[in-house]
């Protein structure tokens, strides 16, 4: 005997059975974000620009998978109901703005049709108002900052923005700081990826007042970062050498992380105080033909407060 299963959805055929069907399955829809938590100290009078927390969403958060491709975005500043083209946005507190950073671009409202493996960056900025504290949560009725469209699912990502913002009087200071590396010879570095000439030091973050929740910084080389070269700065002005770089560590040796925000270790909200990080520097040779000389480089420190 035969019977007749009913057509699947978009199907012009009919299949007798017995049969067994395989259907092409969207990724289901993630689970909206919401981003930077419940609260957030942030310094009260902050310069135009300057980045004072960072929130990172993976691929997999975005669309289920390990790339992601970005069809459309929609930025709505103050999280309100009218979508902007401007890369960075109001939020709902005075004197902080947003921005979304995708492979290291800030995008507003747009069709980038972008491709991106590495975590989304969400960041809070001062925007030269002063901070005043408040919610962020937006005014419209369904409050979300950012909404994404990607190739790889048929549910639209949202970004929301929550927590309350308590202004902070005062921040952090890291003063500028030369570490000199000992010389050495050009036969120690015999190969690509080989090291000498370490050099310990400390990176100092002094005079953090009370009541931020953590304190993060961020690690920046001068120049960009060099692909598949983790912790190496690129030459500086007054380079002589070449095939030779410097490589920043950490105190076992293993390269340091650029780029992204670490806490500060030992920060306590209802002290502050002051602390220094131990870092190590080395030589690294980095090319198969190499020139002796000075060497140079240099990396900055950004912080953020939360």
């Amino acid at each position: 005997m035969k019977t007749t299963a009913p057509p699947s959805k978009g199907s012009r055929k009919q299949y007798s059975v017995i049969a067994f069907m395989a259907l092409a399955v969207s990724p289901s829809a993630k689970a909206d974000v919401t981003a930077f938590g419940q609260e957030l100290s942030i310094p009260k009078n902050t310069a135009s620009g300057t980045i004072v927390a960072r929130h990172y969403i993976t691929p997999s958060q975005v669309c289920g998978q390990s790339k992601c491709t970005v069809s459309s975005i929609l930025a709505y500043p103050n999280g309100d109901g009218t979508d902007s083209g401007a890369t960075i946005i109001t939020t709902n507190v005075s004197g902080i703005s947003t921005r979304l950073l995708i492979n290291g671009i800030a995008y507003g409202s747009s069709y980038p049709r972008v491709a991106f493996t590495q975590p989304i960056e969400l960041q809070l900025l001062g925007d030269g108002r002063e901070n005043k504290g408040g919610s962020l949560a937006g005014i419209h009725s369904s409050p979300y900052y950012f909404e994404l469209a990607t190739a790889e699912s048929i549910a639209r990502f949202k970004i929301y923005l929550r927590g309350t913002i308590t202004p902070i009087d005062g921040t952090c200071s890291v003063p500028n700081q030369t570490v000199k590396l000992p010389k050495t010879l050009l036969n120690r570095l015999e190969r690509i990826g080989s090291t000498a000439g370490t050099q310990s030091f400390q990176m100092q973050i002094n005079n953090c007042p009370k009541g931020y929740n953590r304190i993060g910084y961020t690690l920046d080389p001068v120049g960009g970062a060099i692909a598949n070269s983790p912790g190496v700065l690129p030459l500086a002005g007054g380079s002589t050498a070449s095939g030779i770089k410097i490589r920043v560590e950490n105190a076992q040796g293993a390269p340091a992380t650029m780029g992204t925000s670490i806490t500060v270790d030992g920060y306590n909200k209802a002290a502050g105080g002051s602390f220094a990080i131990p870092m190590q520097a080395s030589y690294i040779r980095t090319d198969t033909v190499a020139k002796p000389g000075t060497v140079n480089g240099a990396m900055t420190v950004f912080l953020d407060y939360r």
